[in-house]
């Protein structure tokens, strides 16, 4: 292992790449007074690029010692994780990288304080709440559209159009709106239904933020499925619209052979219903704003559905909304979806996960728009305070006819007093969330 580590000029790598960082950090007083957030954050992707190509060089390594038959039957297999192998070579290269991806921790955007701020982003989170609650409560009861969808699909509906699809994408926009983000996109032709012929396609989003997922859901041009924590799908209300209204996915991270059943859900919902679908290949969100290492489920899934896969690369939304800040602030955030990539049948699943993760480290290097994470523009403030009045509007609307509605059928069913009522309502919700947690 020493002598391959060595033809790949190893050490000297990772002597020069750590030689350039410190050189970075030396420069950022003076950056910070010529450039902009997004462009000193894109000088860290380019460097950690950098770091990852030599981890990912080791790690080809280190999964051509784990292929290799076993010479005796009882003979110990190698690990072909880093973070396993006890290598002192490999151990000591290993520990430098991390140090490495430690100081590359991208930069926030940090918030004003301002009283305008404070108030913007007070209606701002109220509105997200608004549609996150009020929304998913009328979602809740549009689920019976979905089996509209069985008869739609016998005149060859494409999953786009389906009813509960094009909510679902307008949900996620909405999302978007009152988080108050100006999304710009590129290249959403490669997730368009001329481009995939109709064949259902696994899309891997990078997850820092989380704004990711609804980003992805609300501008993808052809309908997703997504997987997601268990805990959101326990939320009352959200979780029974997230399942049963739009068809998502829960997957229980803290129990293996849960999660692989998810995936097996997932898949069937690919194979049966030609459904794409979407999941984050890091798992869970990134807490440095770069690519973590890959988790192995994602690729299970596309081997069971031997489907291509299509990278999408959010740029920006770590910047805005970073885990441990309450909300996200205003600005403009980016979404790059890349062409799809297609799986060497002649090399390994972890192969293949290691080669994809070249091209994501590649696609978040180039260059992005400067005035990425800064405040929306004028144009797009203006739209989002008319649309937020839209959904304070539409939504308390929606919710209180539907409110009316349930008062009549318990009036029809002989429940005349408003504690009856309520306590109709507690009882199907609970009888609801039960059946949540039991399948969940």
């Amino acid at each position: 292992m020493e002598a391959r580590l060595t033809e790949l000029s190893i050490a000297a790598r990772v002597t020069a790449v750590e030689e350039e960082v410190q050189a970075f950090l030396r420069s950022l007083d003076t950056l910070k007074k010529s450039t902009t957030l997004a462009q000193r954050n894109h000088e860290r992707k380019k460097l950690y690029k950098t770091e990852e190509f030599i981890r990912l060089d080791i790690e080809d390594e280190l999964l051509k010692l784990h292929e290799v038959p076993p010479t005796a039957p009882d003979a110990p297999v190698p690990s072909d994780e880093l973070s396993q192998c006890k290598d002192p070579v490999v151990v000591g290269y290993a520990t430098r990288l991390n140090a490495l991806r430690a100081l590359l921790t991208l930069e926030i955007q940090p918030s004003s304080h301002t009283i305008l701020e404070k108030v913007y982003m007070f209606v701002r989170a109220a509105t997200f709440a608004l549609v996150m609650f009020g929304g998913f409560f009328v979602v809740c009861f549009l689920v019976p559209l979905r089996w509209i969808h069985l008869i739609l699909r016998q005149f060859d509906v494409p999953n786009y159009y389906l009813p509960m699809d094009w909510i679902q994408t307008t949900f996620g926009l909405a999302l978007c709106v009152a988080s108050g983000i100006q999304i710009s996109t590129n290249d959403r032709v490669n997730l368009t239904m001329e481009t995939t012929k109709n064949d259902p396609t696994v899309v891997m989003f990078t997850h820092g933020s989380n704004l990711d997922g609804l980003m992805i859901q609300g501008t993808s041009p052809t309908s997703l499925k997504f997987i997601g924590k268990k805990a959101l799908f326990m939320l009352p209300i959200v979780g029974w619209g997230f399942r049963w209204g739009f068809g998502n996915i829960p997957i229980d991270r803290s129990n293996r052979e849960a999660s692989k059943r998810s995936l097996k859900v997932l898949a069937k919902a690919v194979l049966e219903y030609g459904r794409s679908v979407a999941i984050s290949p890091e798992g869970s969100r990134s807490k440095t704003g770069q690519l973590q290492d890959f988790k192995k489920g994602p690729f299970y899934l596309q081997s069971d559905v031997n489907k291509s896969i299509t990278p999408a690369i959010v740029h920006g939304a770590f910047e805005l909304w970073p885990p441990g800040r309450i909300f996200t602030l205003s600005g403009k955030a980016h979404v790059d979806y890349l062409p799809q990539f297609h799986v060497d049948p002649h090399k390994s699943r972890n192969a293949n996960r290691l080669a994809l993760r070249r091209v994501y480290l590649t696609a978040l290097a180039k260059p992005v728009p400067a005035d990425l994470s800064t405040a929306p523009d004028t144009p797009h403030v203006l739209m989002h305070v008319w649309s937020i009045m839209c959904l304070w509007v539409v939504i308390p609307g929606a919710v209180a006819a539907i409110c009316g509605a349930i008062s009549r059928l318990s009036t029809i069913l002989g429940v005349s007093t408003t504690s009856g009522t309520a306590q109709l309502v507690a009882s199907v919700m609970l009888g609801l969330e039960t059946f949540m947690h039991f399948t969940c």
